[in-house]
């Protein structure tokens, strides 16, 4: 008996097997493939992972070291402001130590002349002795008041314009019978104005006590200090006493006096102007390098 289409049915199942063996080994391979792809994915990730685990560790290295040059150099700082500060405190201490020893010194001068006073009978010599001692006051009153002050570096000089006159009452015994007004605004100035200035009035108010108001004389001696402008001061001196003599040009005399007093004002960069109408008259207009609103007064 014969099996129709026998022939086709074993090549069907033959295909079948075929088919099935060529979908196992494409399934295998994409399987393998498969594997592969995820293997060289997980390498991928586990190198980008060590890779961004080594530049995280980098970083912080980085970081540390970063810190550790901050804080090195913030001792550093530190260290120089330390440094800065002692120096500085130094430096204070040195310029004051200098005007202290400076002030003793023309004191020891003073006591000199003093001594010099006692075996000199010479009027003019006497004379000459008495005017170097009050000079030598105002320069050690300037001392003195850059001494006392903290930097040493600016006095208020309408103090030391009080001091120069009192002393000079008590020098020249005036008692009541020459008396001072003042009217001075504050005035912080540096040494090298302090200086000069003192002696300008030292050299101002001995010349009226001199000769304005001769045979006992009273009268009246006013000092103003007055603030004009962007750093601009005027200082006023006048007496009401006899005057210059009667063709006297002061601006032209030979005197030791007045020649201090125009070499003086030339230091401190002033112009002086001389009134003689009524009494004795100076203006000096000068100038300042010192800031006003940065310091105080000092009495």
């Amino acid at each position: 008996m014969t099996i129709p289409n026998a022939g086709f049915v074993m090549a069907t199942d033959a295909s079948k097997e075929y088919i099935a063996n060529n979908f196992s080994s494409c399934l295998a391979i994409g399987i393998l493939q498969s594997s592969w792809l995820i293997g060289i994915t997980v390498l991928l990730l586990l190198i980008g992972g060590c890779v961004l685990l080594l530049e995280q560790m980098s970083i912080r290295k980085s970081k540390k070291v970063n810190e550790q040059q901050i804080k090195t150099l913030e001792l550093y700082i530190a260290l120089l402001k330390g440094d800065i500060n002692k120096l500085s405190t130094e430096k204070e201490w040195l310029v004051s130590e200098m005007h202290h020893r400076v002030k003793n010194n023309l004191q020891i001068l003073s006591s000199l002349i003093n001594s010099q006073l006692s075996f000199t009978d010479d009027k003019t010599g006497r004379e000459v002795l008495v005017y170097s001692k009050h000079r030598l006051y105002a320069l050690s009153l300037v001392h003195q008041k850059l001494f006392q002050q903290a930097t040493g570096a600016a006095i208020e000089m309408s103090c030391c314009i009080k001091e120069v006159v009192d002393y000079l009452i008590d020098e020249f015994k005036c008692g009541d019978r020459i008396t001072f007004d003042l009217d001075l605004v504050p005035i912080t100035v540096d040494p090298d104005t302090a200086i000069p200035f003192a002696l300008i009035i030292n050299e101002l108010a001995t010349n009226s006590l001199k000769y304005a108001f001769p045979n006992g004389a009273r009268g009246n001696i006013t000092i103003t200090l007055l603030y004009l402008q962007d750093g601009a001061y005027r200082l006023m001196f006048a007496d009401n006493g006899v005057g210059l003599p009667e063709g006297f040009d002061f601006l032209s005399a030979k005197s030791l006096g007045k020649t201090l007093i125009m070499g003086l004002s030339r230091q401190i960069r002033g112009n002086v102007t001389l009134n003689t109408i009524s009494g004795f008259e100076v203006i000096i207009d000068f100038k300042t390098k010192i800031d006003q609103q940065a310091h105080f007064a000092f009495c």
